[in-house]
């Protein structure tokens, strides 16, 4: 090296994205040949190489973190950055001239090969702008087109995501993408449906679909069961002057829109649930519903170990009193009692008859609900045609018929599942109370079954306050008002067999009406006030 000639020493850096390279034929290769052939040239020492596969809409890429660490640790060793182009450096006006900025304060130059610029020289900053502008500008169209693009596929009624849980992605006869049900789409049905049930809180549903295979996170299962894809509709989320629409997708649907909006109402709270104390041990149904007899504290449960390793279950108190039963014994003493805790058959079918009874008589209001329901889906129809009919005249502009249009649909959507729900409750009524008929029958059967959260939710459903222990025995406490009512009847039937043998009409009106809850597996009759 001659006296007073400063030696140029580099790092050359190159960059690739995977569009980029796909679209464009850029290479790393390429790029690293072209600039080590320059220092060859140039007579540059190389003093590092490093190589980045991210996007440059931000300097958050590992190989320029590494590269910029490496400057900051070894200040004065390099004072030249080299690139091929000024968008293999940055797609981001503004932060290119902050990093600029940064790098001249560490000594080291950046430099494009292929469009040099000597940064000294004034009007070369036009041209550097144009450099950093352009490919940022590039980036901003590509995405405007991409987003156009998309909402166009969306409105078409193509998903055009990564498939959610229960479809995969592939394409039909057109090459263009689409989703299809997955493997886990049964699964998937599955979940919905016993959400619907009312008997399951999410989570429970979650655990037990987890055990099912379903690998599905507990986060995600929220947005899951929120998900209008799954009844065959695609959400378009509001864009600029766009509102936000629910389209028909050309997708096959995992569950029906009805499924699908009993889900809502039950996630809401619009629908009746029995009282949950899942505990996820076989061996003590009964934890969370026991009260100890001392100091009146819910009773735990846990398991020791005997001797060879026999793990023995007990309900306990937490506090001094030091209350300790044995599970197992707890456990056979309730379901004796449920075995004798239900009354006489006869009472039971009188309590059949009088709800056939019962439901005769209101079926007329039920009939002239439905009516009125009907009556309001025509307005609110005739409200849009209405609307439209404006717009096209040019008295309506057509955000604002897009408006009313919405409004009134979604409406008519809510009056309509109103309509099925009350159809569906009228068709089955019936059959459920058959169905909750046959359950007291066979309760303590049904009970020895079932699994584990479903034996909790039958203690829950036939139990009011907690179960009381006395000794080894187990005590019922107050029971469900249904329970009492057909105790009830069964006392205005001896009363009546003096007075008016079989008057069923009279008996209907000697009890508290009970409301039906349908589809859930535990008690289904349950008991409202009027």
């Amino acid at each position: 090296m001659k006296k007073g000639i400063i030696m140029k020493r580099a790092i050359i850096y190159v960059r690739v994205s995977t569009d980029e390279q796909s679209e464009k034929g850029y290479s790393l290769q390429h790029q690293e040949d072209r600039l080590r052939q320059y220092c060859q040239h140039h007579n540059i020492e190389i003093a590092g190489f490093y190589k980045d596969d991210h996007s440059a809409k931000t300097f958050e890429r590992p190989a320029f973190k590494e590269l910029l660490a490496f400057l900051k640790k070894s200040k004065g060793a390099v004072n030249l950055l080299l690139f091929l182009k000024w968008d293999r450096f940055s797609r981001n006006a503004g932060d290119a001239y902050m990093m600029i900025n940064q790098l001249g304060k560490l000594g080291v130059e950046p430099q494009a090969i292929e469009q040099p610029l000597d940064l000294n020289i004034p009007e070369n900053k036009i041209m550097l702008a144009f450099y950093l502008a352009a490919p940022e500008v590039e980036n901003d169209r590509r995405s405007l087109n991409v987003i156009a693009g998309m909402r166009r596929a969306m409105k078409e009624g193509r998903y055009m995501t990564t498939a959610p849980k229960g479809y995969k992605n592939s394409r039909n006869e057109l090459n263009k993408p689409i989703i299809i049900p997955g493997e886990d789409a049964p699964l998937i049905r599955w979940v919905f449906e016993e959400i619907a049930k009312g008997v399951y809180t999410v989570k429970e549903v979650w655990r037990m679909a987890r055990k099912k295979e379903l690998d599905i996170g507990r986060s995600n299962i929220w947005y899951t069961l929120r998900n209008p894809v799954y009844y065959g509709k695609i959400f378009i989320p509001a864009y600029k002057d766009e509102p936000a629409m629910l389209v028909k997708g050309i997708h096959e649907p995992i569950i029906s829109e009805e499924l699908f909006y009993q889900v809502q109402d039950v996630l809401d709270g619009k629908k009746r649930n029995t009282v949950s104390r899942y505990t996820g041990k076989e061996e003590l149904p009964l934890r969370g519903f026991l009260e100890c007899p001392k100091c009146g504290r819910n009773l735990t449960g846990s398991a020791s170990k005997g001797k060879m390793g026999v793990r023995y279950f007990y309900y306990h108190c937490t506090s001094t009193c030091a209350t300790r039963v044995k599970a197992e014994e707890i456990n056979t003493s309730f379901k004796k009692r449920l075995s004798k805790l239900f009354y006489k058959d006869e009472y039971i079918s009188l309590f059949e008859h009088v709800m056939r009874d019962y439901y005769q008589k209101n079926c007329r209001d039920a009939n002239k609900a439905g009516a009125g329901i009907k009556q309001e889906i025509e307005k609110n129809q005739t409200r849009i045609a209405n609307a439209q009919q404006l717009m096209v005249d040019g008295q309506l502009p057509a955000a604002e018929y897009m408006a009313i249009k919405n409004r009134y649909e979604t409406e008519i959507q809510s009056q309509q599942r109103e309509l099925n729900n009350l159809a569906q409750v009228d068709n089955n009524l019936m059959d459920y109370v058959t169905e909750s008929a046959d359950l007291l029958r066979n309760v303590a059967r049904y009970y020895e079954k079932v699994d584990l959260p479903i034996k909790q939710k039958i203690v829950s459903s036939i139990c009011v306050g907690k179960l009381e222990i006395d000794g080894n025995e187990c005590r019922t406490p107050k029971l469900n008002e249904v329970i009492d009512q057909i105790s009830m009847l069964g006392a205005a039937s001896k009363r009546l067999k003096k007075e008016q043998a079989g008057d069923f009409a009279s008996l209907s009106n000697s009890v508290i009406p009970l409301g039906l809850e349908p589809k859930t597996h535990t008690l289904k009759v349950y008991c409202s006030t009027n």
